[in-house]
């Protein structure tokens, strides 16, 4: 988050170029929700009759993947699906919806799908990274200016599972 917070113009090498929102996202983040859920996607002889996982995008700040050798997970960029190519001993890092408000739009949600394999079983372990339940997430208001307007509305989780159980 520090590598991320900087690439933004955040948070700088020393101390004195931190600033106090910066040190509660942080401080945040540490105290937030942190989810693993394992995926087992048992081989479909016929794939294009299901979907392993729906298009969705993450809703915390960052998911960590760790995925097998077998091919599943898909990406869409530029309104095609790009499948993923699994690499050994490796993290796919997803940035989540809570980083794109953040980031004001600077870094992007990734909307992302699985399909199942017709022969082989598929695993994945997500390991998601979210705020607190309650705290509120808004745009960081050095992302905002003239050249470049608020383009999200505050939001936190528990407005989240309001808006997907409707």
């Amino acid at each position: 988050m520090e590598a991320i917070l900087e690439s933004l113009g955040l948070w700088g090498a020393t101390k004195d170029d931190r600033t106090p929102e910066n040190d509660e996202i942080l401080k945040q983040l540490g105290g937030g929700s942190q989810l693993m859920v394992v995926n087992c996607f048992p081989p479909c002889p016929e794939p294009d009759l299901t979907l392993g996982m729906p298009p969705h995008s993450d809703y915390g700040f960052l998911t960590l993947l760790l995925q097998d050798d077998v091919e599943g997970l898909q990406i869409q960029y530029k309104g095609e699906w790009i499948t993923v190519e699994p690499m050994h001993n490796s993290f796919v890092v997803n940035i989540g919806d809570h980083l794109e408000i953040f980031s004001n739009g600077r870094y992007k949600s990734v909307l992302h799908r699985v399909f199942v394999n017709p022969a082989k079983l598929r695993l994945s372990v997500a390991l998601l990274h979210s705020l607190p339940f309650g705290y509120m997430v808004r745009p960081s208001p050095k992302l905002i200016d003239d050249a470049n307007p608020r383009r999200y509305k505050d939001t936190d989780f528990a407005t989240f599972l309001h808006y997907i159980s409707t």
